[in-house]
């Protein structure tokens, strides 16, 4: 990003990018469906929190270029990503299980990797 600053000095640069120290987006076990929709939506939550938090100056920067911010979908605390899940059919069990079964033959090959590399 120093080197767009520096070749476009006149411009605004805005960088929206996760907080690494943020444990729920760096330790997710992202083989798992489930896990995925649960870290999409802690995403989304934490993107619209960070807008809300800089909207001052965000708004500014945006405002010059013709953009402005939705302040009343920012601050509306039942915006979702996406809509809540339904409730588990007899299928929807099945799927789950066979999602988790997947999680699993994810893991086990990511360990076996890992291992044969280390063994070597």
């Amino acid at each position: 990003m120093k080197q767009y600053e520096r070749l476009y000095p006149e411009t605004d640069i805005i960088l929206i990018e996760p907080d690494h120290r943020d444990p729920e987006l760096y330790l997710a076990n992202t083989f798992s469906y489930a896990q995925r929709h649960h870290l999409a939506e802690h995403a989304y939550q934490q993107t619209r929190m960070m807008l809300r938090s800089q909207k001052t100056g965000l708004s500014a920067k945006l405002a010059k270029h013709g953009i402005s911010l939705n302040h009343k979908v920012l601050n509306d605390p039942k915006r979702f990503l996406t809509a809540p899940v339904p409730p588990i059919t007899e299928l929807g069990r099945a799927i789950e299980k066979l999602q988790d079964v997947m999680s699993d033959l994810g893991q086990a090959i990511s360990s076996a990797t890992y291992q044969r590399s280390v063994s070597w």
